[in-house]
């Protein structure tokens, strides 16, 4: 006699880093909880993150810190210990697809859970980026992977596309914030986890320098202790300049980015907070591309900066260095495209 599933109730998802990928999480664990009424989730990831879940509704967060006491081999056998003994699930959804989430989803399977993992597409990426004989297409949204984990765990989510998409389709499940009035704020974004996917710095500061007047206020974003250095001194180099208090939690930066009419980034983590807050982001594209499945959710397409070069995408995550050595992909960009687009959507 087979042994009956138990109902789903509760779901643990998954998902660690990196901080971009993270941030798509909310709109499919918000799309899951509205379709699903009797489901709740317990949001497994970093604990720094725990701002980015602040206020959805039968959603609960379970932080670990994986540099502290969850750190290493012995830590993913405390997070299984810690989720099996302090919380009541019934299934679990792996959105990492790493060797820490794989090990723990096996042992909380062996628990009697039921469990469901990411395909990431590895071979599909993979001859997105390949120097020859490349295939040039879009390839599924993170987000779209994402729902179809919860789809193998029965759950209801609406299979209308999770691709690149316009603006709009799904801002209801945001507290819409635009600052319409004036002074109008404006986001930069500057840096990238990988240097290949920055801009210049200095052609970077020539974008600013156009926004540095009235009406404007300007917002800069940035968060490891290098980082900080350079927007405090840019700070004393413009003088609409907004002064950012950092340490403030990921809570907290999102309510200054609801202010923003516009965010310029690159191909970051700072794209994608904003997309949560329903920021339209002018961002820049070098070896990355949008086809990649990482573009900001909701995002308008026409706001990628980006040149057409047959070597583009070269990379998924941006941590390879430029093959041709010349960087062309973003020295091809002047600071003018990257103003026009911004001044398109600010209606200047």
């Amino acid at each position: 006699m087979s042994k009956t599933k138990p109902e789903i109730k509760t779901i643990a998802v998954m998902r660690f880093s990196a901080l971009g990928d993270v941030a798509m999480t909310v709109p499919v664990l918000k799309r899951v909880l509205d379709e699903n009424p009797g489901v709740e989730i317990i949001m497994v990831s970093d604990s720094r993150l725990e701002g980015i879940f602040s206020g959805i509704d039968r959603l609960t967060f379970a932080g670990y810190d994986l540099k502290g006491k969850y750190k290493g081999i012995r830590g993913i056998y405390r997070i299984y210990d810690h989720l099996n003994t302090h919380y009541e699930f019934q299934a679990v959804a792996d959105l990492h697809g790493v060797l820490r989430t794989h090990l723990v989803r096996f042992l909380l399977w062996v628990a009697g859970k039921q469990a469901a993992f990411i395909h990431k597409g590895r071979l599909e990426k993979k001859a997105l980026t390949r120097a020859e004989e490349k295939v040039f297409k879009a390839l599924p949204h993170s987000t779209g992977r994402y729902g179809d984990v919860f789809r193998q765990l029965g759950c209801n989510i609406s299979s209308e596309s999770y691709y690149i998409l316009g603006r709009g389709q799904y801002s209801q499940w945001f507290d819409k914030a635009w600052n319409i009035t004036e002074p109008i704020h404006i986001g930069f974004a500057p840096f990238a986890r990988h240097i290949p996917k920055m801009y210049n710095l200095d052609r970077f500061k020539e974008v600013v320098k156009y926004f540095d007047r009235e009406p404007y206020r300007i917002h800069f974003f940035g968060g490891t202790r290098a980082e900080q250095l350079v927007i405090k001194q840019w700070e004393k180099d413009f003088k609409f300049v907004v002064p950012i208090t950092f340490g403030v939690g990921f809570k907290s930066e999102l309510e200054i980015m609801r202010k923003l009419k516009v965010m310029v980034s690159m191909d970051s983590a700072n794209m994608h907070l904003a997309s949560l807050v329903d920021v339209p982001v002018v961002s820049i594209w070098g070896p990355t591309h949008p086809y990649a499945g990482f573009y900001g959710f909701n995002q308008d397409p026409a706001n990628a900066i980006q040149t057409d070069l047959s070597c583009r995408p070269c990379s998924v995550f941006g941590n390879k260095n430029c093959w041709r050595g010349d960087h062309a992909c973003m020295q091809n960009i002047s600071p003018e495209m990257i103003i026009k687009q911004v001044k398109k959507i600010i209606g200047e």
